[in-house]
């Protein structure tokens, strides 16, 4: 289902796409977590299930992104993350999935099992997996990739971190026309959302303008505080703005990008992928009042935003989503045979 190219029709042919995600996903009433918060109403967006064998939010860029690759005549994609990446391979499960190598670039992050699982998941499914020291070292190292792929250079599509490049984030202005028609009679006050690499949060405001809503999207930071995030985000939504004008003028050129997008910082914490007291709480009173499986490095963070700002009466008469942007579909049963020996030395330590 691809709502965009159904409203703006000049879009279709010149935007490649392929269908990887279940779409609509689910959009779940979490009435008795709503009522614990006291909020008027709470809906949970089920991204974390929108697509086999894997879900998450990064499927709704990658349907652009891989689409765009092999229509660029690809045979291969390089993308990045920490150690434990879900984009990265989620981005090898699909780009697999279409007959597209798959190099990974990934840098350290805290040692945890979860770490290990995603490591092993890439080694079943047969990423080319490279270390890099920090965000600078990922692109030496790409050009490295480059350099010796078989077909050169010109045969590896570069995915940026998170898939947010302006490609990529057209899947979330997809993401906010489809919520447009599921609650098309109470359009929510805010939409919170865990806010990385800025293309999810971006797309879905773009989306959210297309339709008139005043609804804020409350894109809650789990990424280090040296990134200048607020002008990443201003630069995707304003090319998507130009770019797919280009290609269908009755796209419109929007101006002030923030203007229904709220930033924060304050749930971060210590840095990446390292817990806070709120966030281990949220993710403890979601599971208990809505049954939702978060994690401690990007949902739970953003649930801490939502549980905060309930209890400071901000969401007492508000209709919220929450978007859950996490993969919830298991592990193949199999990861848990493959050892250290399957990924490079470089990755050992995790297990």
């Amino acid at each position: 289902m691809t709502k965009l190219f159904d409203v703006y029709p000049g879009l279709h042919e010149p935007t490649p796409h392929v269908q990887l995600a279940e779409l609509p996903t689910p959009l779940d009433d979490a009435a008795r977590l709503s009522a614990e918060l006291g909020i008027r109403r709470l809906w949970i967006k089920r991204d974390d299930i929108a697509a086999q064998p894997y879900g998450g939010n990064k499927v709704r860029k990658l349907e652009f992104l891989l689409a765009d690759a092999r229509d660029k005549g690809c045979d291969a994609v390089v993308t990045y993350g920490a150690a434990g990446s879900n984009h990265a391979l989620a981005t090898s499960i699909f780009a697999h999935r279409l007959g597209l190598q798959c190099y990974a670039v990934l840098t350290p992050q805290a040692i945890s099992p979860k770490v290990a699982d995603t490591l092993r998941y890439h080694a079943m499914v047969g990423t080319r997996l490279h270390s890099a020291k920090d965000f600078q070292d990922t692109i030496a190292v790409r050009d490295s990739i480059m350099a010796k792929h078989p077909t050169g250079a010109s045969g590896v599509y570069d995915i940026w971190w998170g898939g947010s490049s302006w490609v990529g984030a057209i899947g979330f202005i997809n993401a906010g026309l489809e919520i447009g028609e599921q609650l098309a009679a109470d359009p929510p006050d805010y939409i919170y959302v865990a806010s990385g690499t800025q293309g999810t949060a971006a797309g879905l405001a773009l989306g959210l303008r297309l339709l008139n809503w005043p609804t804020q999207v409350v894109g809650v930071r789990v990424v280090p505080l040296t990134l200048k995030l607020p002008s990443v985000y201003d630069r995707l939504f304003n090319e998507m703005c130009s770019e797919l004008h280009a290609r269908d003028e009755h796209f419109p050129l929007l101006d002030e990008p923030q203007q229904n997008f709220e930033w924060r910082d304050e749930f971060l914490g210590e840095g990446y992928a390292i817990p806070t007291d709120a966030t281990t709480e949220a993710v403890k009173l979601a599971d208990r009042l809505a049954k939702l499986h978060l994690e401690t490095t990007y949902t739970g963070k953003a649930m801490a935003g939502l549980v905060h700002d309930a209890r400071a009466g901000r969401l007492t008469n508000s209709s919220v989503v929450f978007w859950l942007t996490y993969n919830s579909r298991p592990y193949p049963p199999a990861t848990r045979d493959i050892s250290a020996d399957a990924v490079p030395a470089g990755f050992r330590k995790y297990f």
